[in-house]
């Protein structure tokens, strides 16, 4: 890349190589006040003098920006701006700490988006300088009191857009060291999309605005409602699909044990089982007279029968002392024991004599 510095008094042509141009930030431009740095080059054939350069800056940046890039030179050394170590945000967040001027105009925005996309997530406001001398060491002592906090999700740093020098805070080394050791995952939404500051590099995530910021931590609710609504949706459908083929299936069951009919079956069978009961009973009520006549009638033979009748009628059985009927009086003799059965009970007796009969009376 040649170009020629030109001031008031005279100019040089100036050299930057490819390897240099590509760790340079800013683009050589017609019109444009530059500070450059590098070495003179002197050809003494023509008598032309070269400034090589290795780096380019801003005129009026001076020493502040010199320091600067050397601060961010040995902060990436270290490893604070590599992607490696850059956390994920949460996919949910339920309480949202913000460090920022209590009046700025990010702070209005921070809250307008996060009502607008989920009023439930809790907003904890970290005051602190964005602007001026102390602001560096106030935004450092927000994150601080931020930390004490044990249920915090994510916390976003935020400034609205400025000039260049009032954003200097946020490239201070303090700040860039506090959101580096940070326990919680640090969106920066620092200034407008074009303004990079420290705070961008080392942030776990950098939104080119303070509302992107918040828009970028704080889900959308009235997404995630239409999700589970189509969610639900689908549920309902597959649920009626599954009840109507079930339905279905139970009204073909149905059918097929219709044509069965086993409960036709059944009521005949139980019919047919009320008909026999009912038969069985008048046989037992007519049977039951005829055989008690018949039972009484035979009772009354046998009663006719029986020998106690006849003892009824002034008869006695004759027993011997063996307890066996005498039916002789042949088979007694005199001094024998008897005993005497009567109607109603025994009586002993002796026998004092004997007399046979000569024949059947």
């Amino acid at each position: 890349m040649y170009f020629t510095l030109r001031d008031n008094a005279g100019q040089i042509r100036c050299i930057l190589f490819a390897t240099q141009a590509a760790n340079v930030a800013l683009t050589p431009q017609n019109g444009a006040r530059l500070l450059a740095h590098g070495y003179v080059e002197v050809y003494p054939r023509d008598g032309r003098y070269q400034l090589r350069c290795d780096d380019l800056l801003p005129a009026g940046a001076g020493d502040a920006h010199l320091r600067l890039e050397a601060l961010k030179r040995r902060l990436q050394a270290e490893g604070l701006f590599e992607t490696a170590r850059k956390r994920p945000l949460p996919a949910s967040v339920r309480r949202l700490g913000v460090v920022t001027s209590a009046a700025g105009a990010a702070w209005r925005d921070i809250q307008t988006v996060v009502a607008r996309r989920d009023p439930r997530v809790e907003l904890i406001l970290a005051s602190a300088l964005v602007q001026g001398p102390d602001a560096a060491a106030s935004l450092v002592a927000a994150l601080d009191g931020l930390a004490q906090l044990r249920d915090l999700d994510v916390i976003v740093i935020a400034r609205g857009g400025g000039a260049s020098e009032d954003l200097w805070p946020f490239n201070d080394e303090a700040l860039v060291r506090a959101i580096a050791r940070s326990a919680r995952p640090v969106v920066s939404g620092v200034g407008h999309e074009v303004d990079i500051t420290l705070t961008d590099l080392v942030a776990d995530v950098r939104a080119p605005t303070p509302s992107v910021a918040a828009e970028l931590v704080v889900a959308d609710a009235a997404a995630h409602v239409a999700v589970a609504d189509r969610l639900r949706k689908r549920i309902e459908s597959r649920l009626r699909d599954a009840i109507g083929q079930r339905r279905r299936r139970l009204v073909a069951a149905k059918r097929l044990l219709d044509r069965r009919a086993p409960l036709a079956r059944v009521a005949g069978l139980r019919q047919r089982l009320d008909d026999s009961r009912r038969r069985i009973d008048r046989g037992i009520a007519r049977a039951v007279p005829s055989r008690r006549d018949r039972a009484v009638a035979a009772k009354r033979r046998i009663d006719g029968l029986s020998p106690l009748a006849v003892l009824g009628r002034g008869y006695a059985i004759v027993e011997g002392a063996d307890g066996r009927i005498r039916t002789d009086a042949g088979r007694l003799a005199p001094g024998e024991g008897v005993r005497i059965r009567m109607r109603d009970g025994r009586a002993g007796a002796r026998v004092t004599s004997v007399e046979a009969s000569k024949g059947p009376t």
